[in-house]
């Protein structure tokens, strides 16, 4: 896969550079605000990176990477909101985040599972030898380079066992 310019690169990936500047943005919001007096604070800052945040995610990439592993990364950045968020509003102004709290275990839980599911599929497939790059990238979401030296390690692993069982 030939490396690409720059501002190739930046057109595909948007996200990547605009992520940190929305951080930066929530975190002097979040550090100007005044805490002491109630207000939507919280809620504006909880929307953001909950909901904006993965939603411009889904956005940059709906079109290139499928759509289980696209709403899984959305919902880890979700999940990682809702953490950013508990840290940036302090703890005695939080009014709507102890209501959430229960969200951040129950997420974290259905994102390892789903992706211990994944790993078990990608494993299997792998170390069936008859995988493809492309096979495993589509189903793994890992980049094709990943997915090269995945597949290597795993004709390593399969010509050593064979050489300890003599085969």
């Amino acid at each position: 896969m030939p490396a690409q310019p720059l501002p190739k690169l930046a057109r595909l990936h948007w996200f990547v550079p605009l992520a940190p500047a929305l951080l930066l943005i929530e975190f002097g919001f979040a550090r100007s605000t005044d805490w002491s007096r109630p207000g939507p604070a919280e809620a504006v800052i909880l929307f953001d990176l909950c909901l904006f945040v993965p939603l411009l995610y889904l956005l940059c990439y709906s079109g290139r990477l499928a759509w289980p592993a696209l709403l899984m990364r959305a919902g880890a950045l979700s999940l990682i909101g809702l953490y950013l968020t508990s840290k940036l509003v302090p703890a005695g102004a939080q009014q709507l985040l102890p209501h959430l709290s229960w969200l951040r275990a129950a997420g974290l839980a259905v994102l390892v599972l789903v992706e211990l599911r994944i790993l078990a599929a990608v494993v299997r497939m792998i170390l069936s030898g008859d995988a493809t790059v492309d096979q495993v990238t589509a189903r793994s979401g890992a980049p094709y380079w990943v997915a090269r030296l995945m597949l290597l390690e795993a004709r390593f692993w399969r010509a050593l066992w064979r050489l300890i069982r003599g085969r």
